[in-house]
């Protein structure tokens, strides 16, 4: 006879919630680094903008109804919209690439500051005027980074030293979803807080 498996518990279920978020804002992410910051969705026809502006909502509304409902019901839900939303990302790439549209410059580097801030990096002044931006991204050179560290090397340079191979992380979903989701795992029986660790968001286009 078959043993049948038992049902997932409330910790499983808000595990793989936090492993589904995860995975669609590494997709996210990758297609701002690929693209731009937040260029995709305006690269395609307007219909195709609209379709993935709703379903964006969705994933939005899903993820919300999860929180603190670990139940079979509201996590399929989100499971759904998080499959339709790398669904979408994929077709907006894809119909982006079929109307000519060009990827992010090569020799820029593209991440978010932990409260969300988009950055992006190029090697010299000369080349910030050359970045293609959405008006809330910061473009900055490795200048100016130096810059910084001259005047904070204690900040900067004695984590370093302290370190040799720290990487400064963060995640892109919203410090709220997360936080909610983890303020559910605490009602339950045992809970230890899970350390999650993700690629670090910059990414080097060679040029």
């Amino acid at each position: 006879m078959t043993a049948i498996a038992p049902p997932p518990t409330p910790r499983m279920i808000l595990d793989t919630m936090q492993d589904i978020v995860r995975t669609v804002d590494e997709h996210a992410r990758e297609m701002n680094r690929r693209w731009g910051f937040n260029r995709l969705p305006h690269l395609v026809p307007l219909e195709w903008t609209e379709r993935f502006v709703s379903q964006k909502r969705k994933w939005e509304m899903a993820v919300f109804e999860c929180v603190g409902d670990p139940r079979p019901e509201p996590y399929e839900q989100m499971r759904k919209h998080g499959d339709a939303m790398i669904r979408a990302y994929d077709k907006l790439d894809e119909l982006a690439l079929v109307a000519g549209k060009s990827p992010a410059a090569p020799g820029t580097w593209e991440f978010e500051l932990p409260d969300g801030t988009p950055i992006a990096l190029v090697r010299t002044r000369a080349e910030i005027g050359q970045v293609e931006r959405e008006p809330k991204v910061q473009v900055w050179c490795l200048e100016e980074i130096g810059q910084i560290i001259a005047k904070f090397p204690e900040l900067v340079l004695a984590t370093k030293s302290a370190f040799p191979h720290a990487e400064v992380i963060q995640l892109s979903t919203g410090a709220d979803v997360h936080d909610a989701l983890n303020d559910s795992l605490e009602d339950l029986p045992g809970f230890e807080p899970r350390s999650i660790t993700t690629p670090t968001t910059g990414h080097h286009r060679h040029g």
